[in-house]
């Protein structure tokens, strides 16, 4: 049976996109919408780095131009346990965004080679339960966002987030299902027609 803890972090992670989607980002889910820095992975979408490929739980572009900069994408990652996001998360967080930002791929054009388009990469880190003080700490040093959900500014996102996952676990138990589907209802607005999403 499929549990209520996945499903909470897996309601948090559509509930995020759909904030992410809402303050101007443009969500990437497919590897269609970026073929040289994504690739499909056997859980979802994973972007390039330099040493490996990585995974987000909500990948998103945003769509204001950055003056002076180069274009930004933020990995967003939800953290929906009982324990509170640690320095292992945070440690993660600071090597995948490192290692992205450090890919860059070529195109050859004749006898020399052109550089393909690079993005800048931020990552925030969402904790259901908060982040221990050395999470903080590093985090702080090492310009990873954290987010409090606890915290009274996002309550009502995260009660709104319990419920549905409540409400699902209940319909899931009713309908006796093993597991729960996994097809993503993320999509972009902007994927051509022939793009496959999710």
């Amino acid at each position: 049976m499929v549990s209520l803890e996945s499903l909470r972090g897996y309601v948090l992670e559509e509930v995020l996109a759909r904030l992410l989607y809402a303050n101007g980002y443009r969500l990437l889910v497919s590897e269609l919408q970026d073929p040289e820095a994504l690739t499909r992975g056997a859980h979802g979408l994973l972007v390039r780095g330099r040493g490996a490929d990585h995974q987000a739980d909500v990948l998103g572009e945003l769509t204001l131009p950055v003056p002076f900069s180069l274009p930004l994408r933020i990995f967003v990652e939800a953290k929906c346990r009982e324990a509170k996001a640690n320095l292992r998360d945070v440690r993660n967080a600071h090597g995948v965004v490192h290692d992205v930002n450090e890919q860059y791929a070529t195109a050859s054009a004749g006898a020399r080679a052109i550089p393909v388009r690079r993005y800048h990469y931020r990552y925030t880190l969402f904790s259901a339960n908060g982040f221990s003080r050395p999470a903080q700490q590093y985090a702080l040093a090492q310009q990873i966002s954290l987010v409090d959900l606890p915290s009274p500014a996002f309550t009502g996102l995260l009660d709104a987030a319990n419920r549905t996952a409540h409400q699902l676990h209940e319909l899931a138990q009713r309908s006796s299902l093993g597991a729960f589907p996994k097809v993503r209802r993320r999509r972009a607005c902007d994927l051509p027609p022939s793009a496959p999403a999710g």
